[in-house]
């Protein structure tokens, strides 16, 4: 209900909010707002684990091997 009027909610569709507030000339989400989502941390991948995941699920043995030298 909003302002007494019944909206039909579509369970298919999500709201994101990202946001950096450490980065210059940028504003934190207002305490209104951020009661309404969730937190969620990100951080770099890494990508040697990435690649050497990638070669032992293709049956490589010597991944590492592989991967120093170059693609």
């Amino acid at each position: 209900m909003f302002e007494g009027v019944k909206i039909p909610l579509d369970s298919k569709i999500g709201v994101f909010v990202t946001l950096n507030p450490t980065y210059e000339g940028r504003n934190d989400l207002p305490d209104n707002l951020k009661s309404l989502f969730r937190p969620v941390s990100m951080m770099i991948p890494d990508y040697d684990l990435i690649a050497e995941i990638i070669f032992l699920s293709d049956g490589t043995s010597n991944f590492k091997l592989i991967y120093l030298k170059g693609f």
